[in-house]
């Protein structure tokens, strides 16, 4: 009898991921313009003492995508690995540190910033060191994260598309999810808060249409 356990793993991971991205986009569209990425540290810290709730809740999602990331990758990559095993490998071990990286970028945010933004506003002979320092993310451009990720879903996605592994506007979906994930650690980098606007937008529509349309095939594959 055929194991189908991967394909389960697979499309349940895939569902809580188009979940998690269906919600986070609007938690972040609708947080303070204080909280948002890149906001100077002498604005963000005493924003994020006065409300830390819906960034908070925005790391913990975000930390629980890269646990997930985790169980989805191998599944997707075994969909095409045979079609360019090489490229496949590389990318699927590139995505699988990424999402880890992530992950602990996030849970170590959620334990230090409480700390740094109370400090912040208690001690001001403090603040100086602590707008030079207070990011505590290990990923603070997103390079692993994002753009490792976003590598990896474009392999994955050109090969669906090419191999017609999955239905043609499902494998564009994938495209463009990979190149959202690319495009956020150039919007970090250079402070363009309106890229990671457009980025938070974008990803509203096609990320949870891919990931739960991936669910949907992959639970067509276990009939």
């Amino acid at each position: 009898m055929k194991d189908n356990s991967l394909l389960k793993v697979g499309a349940l991971c895939a569902l809580i991921m188009g979940i998690i991205k269906l919600i986070n986009p609007v938690i972040y569209l609708l947080m303070p313009t204080q909280l948002r990425a890149e906001v100077p540290a002498a604005v963000f810290l005493p924003a994020f003492n006065e409300n830390s709730a819906p960034l908070m809740a925005f790391f913990w999602l975000e930390a629980l995508v890269g646990i997930i990331g985790i169980g989805l990758v191998p599944v997707l990559s075994s969909l095409v690995r045979e079609k360019s095993e090489g490229w496949v490998t590389w990318v699927s071990n590139l995505a699988i540190f990424g999402y880890g990286v992530s992950s602990v970028g996030y849970l170590l945010s959620i334990a230090r910033l409480p700390g740094i933004a109370k400090a912040f506003v208690d001690n001001p002979t403090l603040q100086p060191a602590l707008a030079a320092t207070w990011k505590a993310s290990i990923d603070l451009l997103g390079v692993w994260g994002y753009a490792a990720v976003g590598a990896w879903l474009l392999v994955f996605s050109i090969l669906a598309l090419q191999n017609a592994i999955l239905p043609r506007w499902l494998a564009i979906f994938g495209l463009v999810t990979g190149a959202l994930h690319l495009l956020l650690p150039v919007g970090t980098y250079f402070k363009i808060q309106e890229i990671l606007i457009f980025i938070s937008v974008a990803a509203f529509v096609a990320l949870p249409v891919f990931y739960l349309g991936v669910s949907l095939q992959l639970r067509k594959k276990l009939n």
